[in-house]
């Protein structure tokens, strides 16, 4: 018989003034607490408590415990917030007052049960454990919301946050109730994952690290952060996060989804730069440019502009399969991000039918007005009336101004990498999440 110590062990809590069983909880903290329960309630409420407490069980005898003078056999849990078990028992034994019908922000100290984030996904791994989901029946819808965004529904819990990413775990196990809209949360959750994970190794292997960006608030405390980046006017830091509550099923699809989406948006710029560098010197055979003079400054560009966005390796010829993907860490938001990023700069003519000498068309190459990038502050751009003067085209906006013009003709080298730009966007934009089956 074990006798509990009061220096390591909470006041006991009762549930029923019939209680002939313990159960001991050693939380998250590595606090030791103790609640008076009826066996026949557990009994009623779980099929594993079912066969553990069963007078005939086959398991071996529970191990008891002396509370004022009386002997309780004893059961116990362990890994989750006290108040995770405490809602669960309550449940179990109708003392019902105190269940918080709402997730909450943070904890507050004068509720007597608090219902955070944490909290919820104990109760999500109490349940499953033992198997009694459906005593959450009248609580489950408001605990989990209706898997709407907060983007879309600012009263919405906010599903897709960084180090939330164990909605999809809870979300797997109320779903068995069938009253919640919890496929909607995992195809929400799903959807972000698969736009956002970072993968630190092969995402197939038993030691693979996951992370996500976050922003970093005023004030953080060290460690310092694996690494920082800005967007924009927010500083945003790497962290880990850990996905070993994800089920299998759903994790696998966000990391094989993952992968096909890079292959899509990676691979058609990795046979666009290697079309390039093995065209001949006018690109004969090929859907470039024959220009020779356009074709010098679009490589040198391409160059420049791939290395810049860390896509030295489709320089490399003769990469097969998975070779073609970004090596390191990084996210499908950052892959699309980087493609679109890739700048080449070449020109158009305008005025298509108005013949052109070669000797003139030199000429003009040397004097033709270049439209920048930046245009520095203060300074005022002015329409210039082209006629026969070639553009020379880097940025999104000279492309489609140009796209757009009945008078020009485009080089079919900056048609085909707006073209692969444009589908990286598509392929991201038109990410979907994990589609729960009927």
């Amino acid at each position: 018989m074990e006798r509990p110590s009061s220096r390591q062990i909470m006041k006991p809590h009762s549930y029923t003034p019939i209680a002939d069983l313990v159960v001991e909880l050693t939380d998250t903290s590595g606090k030791q607490h103790l609640f008076l329960v009826s066996s026949a309630n557990l009994r009623v409420a779980s099929p594993v408590w079912r066969k553990t407490l069963d007078p005939d069980s086959k398991f071996a005898p529970l191990k008891t415990v002396s509370i004022g003078g009386k002997e309780y056999r004893k059961i116990t849990v362990d890994g989750v917030q006290v108040d995770a078990l405490r809602i669960i028992l309550g449940i179990i034994h109708y003392d019902t007052r105190d269940i918080p019908t709402h997730l909450q922000e943070r904890k507050i100290s004068y509720i007597s049960l608090n219902l955070t984030f944490s909290v919820l996904r104990d109760i999500a791994l109490l349940v499953d454990q033992y198997d009694c989901a459906s005593i959450t029946l009248p609580w489950a819808d408001r605990w989990v919301g209706d898997g709407r965004d907060r983007v879309e529904w600012l009263l919405a819990p906010d599903y897709t946050r960084v180090a939330c990413e164990d909605w999809i775990f809870i979300a797997s196990v109320f779903s068995r109730l069938q009253t919640t809209n919890c496929d909607a949360i995992i195809k929400l959750v799903s959807k972000e994952l698969i736009k956002s994970i970072i993968v630190g190794t092969d995402g197939l292997q038993d030691n693979a690290k996951f992370y996500r960006w976050k922003e970093r608030l005023r004030g953080t405390p060290d460690p310092a952060p694996i690494e920082m980046r800005t967007q924009g006017e927010k500083t945003l830091e790497l962290v880990e996060v850990n996905l070993d509550l994800v089920p299998e099923k759903f994790l696998g699809f966000i990391l094989q989804k993952r992968t096909d989406l890079s292959r899509r948006i990676l691979f058609p710029l990795y046979d666009f730069v290697q079309e390039f560098l093995n065209s001949g010197p006018t690109c004969e055979g090929t859907r470039l440019c024959k220009n020779r003079e356009c074709s010098a400054i679009a490589l040198g560009t391409l160059i420049q502009s791939l290395k810049e966005q860390g896509f030295q390796h489709l320089l490399t010829k003769d990469l097969i399969g998975d070779q073609r993907l970004l090596p390191g860490r990084y996210s499908l938001a950052d892959l699309a991000s980087r493609v679109r990023g890739v700048q080449m700069t070449t020109f158009q003519l305008r005025n298509i039918h108005t013949a052109m000498a070669p000797d003139d068309f030199d000429s003009i190459l040397k004097n033709g007005p270049v439209i920048w990038e930046y245009v520095p502050a203060g300074i005022e751009r002015q329409l210039v009336p082209y006629q026969e003067l070639p553009i020379f085209l880097r940025n999104e906006k000279d492309f489609h101004r140009a796209m757009h013009s009945s008078y020009s003709t485009l080089c079919p080298l900056a048609v085909s990498l707006a073209e692969i730009k444009k589908e990286a966007q598509d392929v991201f934009e038109t990410v979907k999440g994990y589609e729960v089956m009927e």
